[in-house]
């Protein structure tokens, strides 16, 4: 039902897409949804795909927690340009919810074998994965920055742990989206939780998605 209700509801969000957007793109987007299974609406795909494409020629790695089945990353790589892309997922599922989350998922629910997306996205150079549950998975992660990262983790503690990983290491000006901000409430709680004390706020998007602009 989650899939049927998302597809429907984005073959009108492409159909308008096609209307005023990049023919190039909206294809790519079209072949992209039909290759693998995706969570994300057409207009939360485009999302990624222009702030991904507006931050390719800015200094720093793109990231992205949360692949799933790879539509989302595939989209960035399509725009990255010699970029690294770091991508980080349990491979196995989502990790058990906390009380913030109202048990709106279930553990291991969205797997996805790490094979299976390493060998999706096969044809594109500077890709790396780290399995595992994030940010533990970044430990070894040389030092850097970041100009864009996406998350698309589902729940209270996931996307807390995102903003504190990803936060101090964006570069000015970087962006950071978070998906299900306005439809869960464990990612909003954590949302709204870091950014109290911080001089950004999250500009909520006309999907579930919100994005953070680094001062």
């Amino acid at each position: 039902m989650e899939r049927t209700f998302l597809n429907t509801i984005s073959r009108l969000q492409l159909f308008l897409l096609s209307r005023h957007k990049d023919k190039d793109a909206v294809k790519l987007i079209r072949r992209v949804r039909r290759e693998r299974k995706s969570l994300l609406t057409a207009y939360e795909t485009w999302t990624i795909y222009a702030t991904a494409l507006g931050h390719a020629d800015r200094p720093g790695s793109m990231a992205e927690v949360g692949v799933f089945q790879g539509v989302s990353a595939k989209l960035i790589c399509e725009v990255k340009g010699d970029k690294p892309l770091h991508l980080f997922d349990t491979f196995e599922g989502l990790p058990k919810s906390s009380d913030e989350d109202g048990g709106v998922h279930r553990e291991k629910q969205y797997a996805c074998s790490l094979e299976s997306v390493q060998d999706y996205l096969k044809d594109y150079e500077d890709v790396h994965f780290h399995k595992g549950l994030f940010p533990d998975s970044a430990k070894d992660l040389e030092e850097q920055q970041f100009c864009f990262a996406h998350f698309d983790v589902d729940l209270y503690e996931g996307t807390k742990g995102c903003l504190e990983y990803f936060y101090p290491r964006m570069i000015p000006g970087g962006v950071m989206i978070s998906h299900d901000y306005s439809i869960l409430a464990g990612v909003r709680q954590a949302v709204d939780e870091f950014l109290a004390d911080k001089p950004e706020t999250a500009i909520q998007q006309p999907s579930t998605q919100c994005m953070i602009i680094k001062v």
